[in-house]
């Protein structure tokens, strides 16, 4: 979207998210010139909710619904606590357990995946969900937990959510990703 002038129109924005752009002079992901955390197949670090929201408008995609989300990363109704099942295993996602300190290619943890073949749905990057985390419509929905945290937080079960504000310029950080969604035509 960078390359491709996404940044420069306003068509892929939402009212606020542009305006939050403009007045913060954003032009690329917080990241985007580093090449420590942009690497091939690696996901995308450093955006705001309203940056996730345009690329998604620009794909022709969206952010999915918390609802989804989850249903992605749990699969059948069985009540498991991870995509894999019931048990924390270390080496089914990349968490501060992995000592990497970084993101991963969305591949490395295949026998992580989710009954839907979903990789990373816990560690790796939080992911910017299209739900807001309360009435107060001031914080938005991530899920998933980061390569920075640890289970005992209880960051990586497929029920566990946090929030962040939806456009802090100097708060993208590289533990907030997200992934995209499409409806069935």
């Amino acid at each position: 979207m960078t390359s491709a002038g996404g940044y420069q129109d306003q068509q892929y924005w939402s009212d606020d998210g542009w305006k939050w752009k403009t007045t913060n002079n954003v032009t690329d992901p917080q990241y985007w010139d580093d090449p420590q955390w942009n690497k091939a197949d690696h996901p995308v670090v450093g955006v705001s909710y309203f940056e996730a929201e345009a690329y998604a408008k620009w794909a022709g995609k969206r952010l999915p619904t918390e609802q989804e989300w989850e249903k992605a990363a749990r699969g059948q109704e069985d009540g498991r606590e991870y995509p894999w099942g019931d048990e924390f295993d270390k080496g089914k996602c990349n968490s501060a357990h992995a000592r990497v300190s970084h993101t991963t290619p969305v591949t490395d943890y295949a026998t992580g995946v989710s009954p839907y073949g979903c990789y990373d749905m816990v560690g790796n990057v939080w992911e910017w969900c299209a739900d807001w985390y309360d009435k107060k419509k001031g914080l938005r929905v991530i899920r998933g937990g980061s390569w920075d945290d640890r289970r005992e937080r209880k960051e990586f079960n497929v029920w566990s959510r946090r929030y962040d504000k939806p456009g802090l310029a100097d708060d993208r950080d590289n533990t907030i990703g997200f992934r995209l969604a499409q409806d069935i035509k």
